[in-house]
């Protein structure tokens, strides 16, 4: 076993450096319930890119119904994590460091890699959406903008999220909890404000756009931000759980966890687009929903949208560290976190003073980091289902046992890289442009839908043939 980070208890609480890292989850610290993982969930969530989500949906030129159910049918994704979580509880590990059964332990590095990559970006992306919000809470505090500014905000900023990310999941569930009572209810206060002051008759007027080239790709954006996003770290954080713990409860509070707040951001953020059409736009749409607020409420709305990123941007650090972990570099977990960290200020740094451009790659990497995100999870998922629900998973395999193809099992591995193969080649973005992705496919993002179903096929048919072993 990989016993990098040891596995002794937290006796100090959650002021103690996390010890356990990529190691099976000890007897004595499966102490979780199911209302930690609510409270993981719905922190994180509470951020203020919900909102922003909700107004690159209308940027699609759909209408409020046709967006409302792009809604809807894009969080439903998050039910693939309640149900991912499940293997978190059975093989008590993270999750890229479960996928070496399918994979196998040389063949698993190349998803590691990958995730790892897009663990980064999305950490990258956090930290500058989290230095735009705490520049504008200072700002609004009578702060002058500057660069200078910008750079304390970042340092403050990154130094909260590296911080938290560095004492572990005691510290996190703890800090979650106190986010949502104290700063859930003032996202509920905004929510209600624009809500009752949105021009209803403007919205309700919004033309309908098409079904092909617009409300898919909402939909696509909304998972790819969402659910899919985050499915790849769903046992990340169940691997903690109580053996007590009911699989109906974890189902429940993780998808609950994560569909309620982003149900009312996204919708916030659809009402919100009348008000500010260029919202998707905007090289800081962070100041400028803060803009249309009253005196009163920018401060605490400020506050409540910088506390929802640090819930996001220490899920992304932390679940980044596990992934490095994964690969097999034999470190600690202080030191997986602080190469890591590295490499999230050089991004963040550049996107934040070099391109000037936010929204653009944003939306591009969410629906290039799908591409490749969902074919894996239709491998894990059906592997669950068919193998491991039933058989578990082999400690050795996870570990020890590099097996007579050196580590690489080939089938699961072409399943996941066909599916995503597949999903590129109609797939037009910032960051590549496949050749079949004209016609009805031209800026539909159907990669991320054909993706999934290609690998969720091959591999079936691969199991079906009874080729898999533990």
């Amino acid at each position: 076993m990989e016993n990098v980070m040891g596995t002794q208890q937290n006796n100090q609480g959650f002021w103690k450096v996390e010890h356990t890292g990529i190691d099976i989850v000890p007897p004595s610290e499966r102490t979780g319930t199911p209302m930690d993982l609510f409270w993981i969930w719905s922190a994180a969530n509470i951020g203020i890119l919900g909102i922003i989500y909700g107004a690159i949906i209308v940027s699609f030129k759909l209408s409020f119904l046709q967006s409302a159910l792009a809604v809807l049918i894009g969080l439903s994704s998050f039910a693939l994590v309640g149900y991912l979580s499940f293997s978190g509880k059975l093989g008590r590990t993270s999750t890229l460091t479960l996928s070496r059964n399918i994979f196998g332990i040389r063949g698993n590095i190349a998803p590691t890699m990958i995730f790892w990559g897009i663990s980064l970006g999305w950490e990258s992306i956090n930290i500058v959406t989290g230095t735009l919000t705490l520049s504008a809470l200072f700002q609004a505090c009578g702060l002058t903008e500057s660069t200078l500014l910008t750079v304390i905000s970042m340092i403050l900023f990154a130094g909260l999220s590296i911080g938290v990310t560095l004492l572990g999941k005691e510290m996190l569930i703890a800090m979650q909890r106190w986010i949502i009572h104290v700063f859930g209810v003032m996202t509920l206060v905004v929510v209600f404000y624009i809500l009752f002051t949105t021009e209803w008759k403007a919205v309700l007027a919004m033309p309908s756009g098409s079904w092909l080239t617009g409300f898919l790709p909402a939909v696509s954006v909304v998972a790819a931000g969402t659910g899919i996003a985050w499915a790849a770290t769903g046992a990340d954080y169940s691997r903690y759980q109580s053996e007590s713990s009911s699989k109906l409860k974890i189902f429940t509070a993780v998808t609950a966890g994560g569909m309620i707040p982003l149900v009312l951001l996204l919708f916030a953020g659809i009402l919100l687009s009348v008000q500010l059409p260029n919202l998707p736009t905007s090289e800081n749409p962070i100041a400028q929903i803060g803009s249309i607020l009253p005196d009163w409420m920018v401060i605490p709305y400020l506050m409540t949208a910088t506390a929802g990123i640090v819930t996001m941007a220490v899920l992304s650090l932390y679940s980044a560290s596990l992934n490095f972990l994964t690969l097999g570099i034999k470190v600690k977990q202080i030191h997986a976190v602080t190469i890591d960290s590295i490499i999230v200020l050089t991004l963040a740094i550049y996107l934040l003073f070099v391109t000037g451009d936010f929204m653009g790659p944003f939306v591009s990497f969410l629906l290039f980091c799908g591409v490749f995100l969902a074919p894996w999870e239709a491998v894990f998922l059906l592997d669950y289902i068919i193998v491991r629900r039933k058989q578990g998973y082999c400690t050795d395999s996870l570990y020890n046992d590099v097996g007579p193809n050196g580590g690489i099992k080939w089938i699961p591995v072409l399943c996941w890289l066909l599916g995503a193969f597949v999903g590129f080649l109609v797939t037009k973005n910032d960051f590549i442009s496949g050749p079949w992705a004209v016609g009805i496919f031209a800026n539909s993002s159907l990669g991320l839908f054909l993706s999934f179903f290609v690998s969720f096929i091959c591999y079936g048919l691969y199991l079906m043939l009874g080729r898999y072993t533990r």
